[in-house]
């Protein structure tokens, strides 16, 4: 890539060099000064190579890193990306946004680890760098608010957790409209905060609008709404809504097997719900054929 800018910023001059006649005292200077040019530039050539090698390795490292993360093999991710951030130091500025890209990553591998206390101060880190480059107001300023939401959530903090979800989201609507997938995911995630504190009146306005936002971009049937589905139908059972949360267990169960299959963990994750439903709402005999449905999926992945 060097060469070839070395290239293009050499092609116009010897364009001329060849094309216009002139002295032959003029054109030996021309000559000369061509020279000088094409040593400066394959000087800088040697000089900058090195920089867009460590580039690469850093997007490699992370790339891999964040792979790793999917793939839930969070001890092997940490170790790759715990390397990134070395890179990322040692290749740019501390402001730079490929080091708080790297820290917001390696961040949410130790909260996932269960690292709290190592993961809060690089989202605060990545944070800072993200606010000060890119405003207050940023997309990527959003991300990191949540992934610190998340760990906060996990941790109980939930009076730090909500203020985050709540910017969150403000930014996302602002930068994207408010039926963006990202607001829809951090509504959920509001919800979740709400749920866990036994706020289930707040908590179900917060899940409708997702669902509602959910069915109107993704269709009646896509497997993201069962989810949502999953969600609704749990509070309403803890709110006593039992015909309304059984009809949206059913239909969120409906949605998984059709696009996944019968067997497929995420059926499991409607079936646990559901055989908690059952057996608390007195129905033992449909509990228990839940419960052998479950029992069959877990068995498959174990």
């Amino acid at each position: 890539m060097v060469m070839r800018q070395l290239s293009q910023l050499l092609y116009p001059y010897k364009e001329r060099v060849i094309t216009v006649k002139i002295s032959v005292n003029i054109t030996k200077h021309l000559a000369f000064r061509g020279a000088e040019v094409f040593l400066m530039m394959a000087l800088l050539a040697l000089i900058t190579l090195p920089t867009f090698a460590q580039e690469d390795l850093w997007e490699e490292l992370n790339d891999q890193a964040a792979k790793l993360l999917q793939e839930r093999r969070y001890a092997d991710a940490i170790k790759v990306c715990e390397e990134a951030i070395q890179v990322a130091t040692d290749t740019f500025t501390p402001d730079h946004p490929c080091v708080a890209i790297s820290k917001n990553l390696l961040g949410t591998l130790y909260w996932t680890y269960g690292r709290f206390s190592e993961a809060e101060p690089l989202f605060m880190q990545a944070l800072r760098i993200y606010e000060k480059g890119l405003g207050s107001d940023h997309p990527k300023v959003a991300t990191v608010l949540q992934n610190l939401a998340d760990m906060y959530l996990a941790q109980d903090r939930y009076a730090e957790a909500g203020p985050f979800y709540r910017q969150a989201i403000t930014i996302y609507e602002n930068a994207f409209g408010p039926e963006h997938p990202s607001v829809v995911a951090a509504l959920n995630s509001l919800g979740g905060l709400f749920q866990d504190q036994g706020k289930y009146s707040e908590a179900l306005p917060v899940f409708e609008r997702a669902l509602r936002i959910e069915e109107k971009t993704l269709g009646q049937d896509h497997p993201d709404i069962a989810t949502s589905l999953n969600n609704l139908a749990t509070l309403n059972f803890y709110l006593g809504a039992n015909e309304m949360a059984e009809s949206l267990y059913i239909r969120s169960l409906e949605i998984y097997e059709n696009a996944y299959g019968k067997e497929h963990p995420f059926v499991a994750t409607v079936l646990v719900n559901m055989v908690e439903f059952y057996e608390k709402t007195g129905r033992r005999g449909e509990a228990g054929i839940f419960a052998e449905r479950l029992k069959q999926i877990q068995s498959r992945y174990q």
